[in-house]
């Protein structure tokens, strides 16, 4: 029960998990990276690190490495990072994006491979929330908008008075997700009679409370206010598009010429309403007008410098099952120099051309398959992966590119779970060890099957120091 023993035991454990997650990316032709930062209950910030990589069966794996203190650094020894890593997804932060000192430059210096991928989403999101805060009334808008969804999430009271008046919930804010930002802008500008309604019935409650009675007069004079509902519906417009493009650039990362054009087609969405509105606009609000206009550029100076570095991974183009067509009739040399020149040392570049250009014409080798996956797995079954190496070589080189970092994302979850305010003292190695063996149990149940499993924990165990002499047979 000593809780030296269990943290010894745990490790051990948790080592053998990462034995085998360092095992498959050595057998795997390359690996990338996702990291994300994120604190704690105990306010430390936690450093986590997922890893990208397909393994010996084929197939597409993100495996979870830890979390770890960002104060101490992180150490991942035995990935082979200058051959191996061709990929690094970040957020935008300057800490880890900057050319000159960030995390992106300082990895490139040793892995002169290793890609930055900034995430399609984070982008997005930051064209938005840009546009937000270079203007006082976007920050005054939004920040009035945010206190809807609070007003109403404090009390079952109010919310029943929305309900009575046939309003849609009002989903709460999310700063860093301008996505939610805009739900919360349809629902109250689809719902805005409702919304009024709503207020007005609470003030004529007798029951209510003052605080409830004061807010509820505040958010009348906000939906009265004709600059609120101007941006109200300014945004509405905006953000209708904007929803369109970032689930795009989610769910289609791999087209990257797609995602290209979606985001020319948004550019061309707010020139053609900037234009329309010069035309029509032309009340004595002057104010609004340039407001509006101030909105719109901002966005069209956004976009482009956001999403500036498209054409250096047109080679995704290459292995896109969507234009195996059209490489058959014109093959497509600026995506295959993208590579050679992104990756040219990792390729035969005669044999890679000779192979795509099979790929293309071979109907059957492309068969029904419409996923990136399918082709690894069915290049793997049918053991072309050695009858083809170069092309094998490329799709695994494109399945390894990370497009967003929800993959580290989705460790924070298990982060607060571990350690919560009743469990805010955890040590940094038991939470580590825990988080990986909690979000990578599946591997772990497949690890129980193997009977040296057992053995390997127990030599991992052995391995610490003790007054005892431990001797295993």
């Amino acid at each position: 029960m000593s809780h030296t023993i269990q943290n010894d035991l745990i490790s051990a454990l948790a080592a053998t998990v990462s034995d085998q997650i360092r095992d498959e990316i050595q057998d795997a032709p390359f690996f990338g990276w996702q990291v994300d930062e994120t604190t704690d209950i105990s306010c430390r910030a936690q450093l986590s690190v997922i890893v990208r990589y397909v393994d010996s069966a084929g197939k597409i794996q993100e495996r979870f490495i830890g979390f770890f203190d960002v104060s101490g650094g992180a150490r991942c020894p035995g990935y082979n990072f200058k051959d191996k890593l061709v990929a690094q997804t970040y957020d935008g932060a300057a800490v880890m994006a900057s050319d000159l000192n960030g995390l992106q430059a300082k990895v490139k210096a040793i892995a002169p491979s290793a890609m930055f991928v900034h995430c399609y989403a984070h982008r997005l999101n930051l064209v938005l929330s840009q546009g937000a805060k270079c203007l006082p009334e976007c920050r005054i808008f939004f920040a009035s908008l945010s206190g809807f969804g609070t007003f109403f999430s404090k009390s079952t009271k109010r919310t029943s008075f929305l309900e009575s008046a046939g309003c849609s919930r009002l989903p709460r804010n999310a700063p860093t997700r301008w996505n939610f930002t805009s739900r919360i802008v349809s629902t109250v500008a689809n719902n805005y009679d409702g919304l009024l309604q709503t207020f007005e019935n609470i003030i004529a409650d007798t029951t209510m409370d003052d605080d409830t009675l004061d807010c509820a007069k505040g958010f009348v004079r906000k939906l009265e206010d004709f600059e609120f509902v101007f941006m109200l519906y300014t945004y509405e417009q905006i953000f209708s598009e904007t929803d369109v493009v970032f689930d795009i650039v989610q769910q289609r990362a791999m087209d990257v010429l797609y995602c290209k054009n979606r985001i020319e087609s948004l550019l061309a969405f707010v020139k053609e309403k900037r234009k329309r509105r010069l035309t029509q606009l032309q009340d004595p609000q002057v104010r609004y007008r340039n407001l509006y206009m101030a909105i719109l550029d901002n966005i069209l100076e956004q976009i482009p410098r956001r999403f500036s570095n498209l054409e250096s991974m047109l080679f995704l183009e290459l292995v896109n099952p969507g234009k195996f067509d059209d490489m058959r009739q014109v093959f497509q040399e600026e995506a295959f120099q993208s590579v050679l020149k992104s990756y040219g040392h990792h390729f035969d570049s005669g044999r890679l051309r000779s192979e795509l250009q099979v790929l293309y014409s071979d109907q059957d080798l492309q068969g029904n398959r419409g996923k990136l996956c399918d082709y690894l797995v069915f290049l793997k079954d049918m053991e072309l992966d050695s009858a083809m190496p170069q092309l094998y070589k490329l799709f695994s080189l494109v399945a390894t590119i990370g497009a967003t970092s929800a993959g580290v994302e989705r460790s924070f979850s298990c982060l607060k779970r571990l350690k919560s305010y009743t469990r805010n003292t955890m040590g940094q190695g038991r939470l580590s060890s825990l988080a990986l063996l909690a979000i990578e149990r599946t591997l772990v149940k497949s690890l129980e099957k193997t009977p040296s499993w057992y053995d390997r924990v127990t030599d991992h165990f052995l391995e610490k120091e003790r007054r005892a002499e431990f001797t295993f047979k």
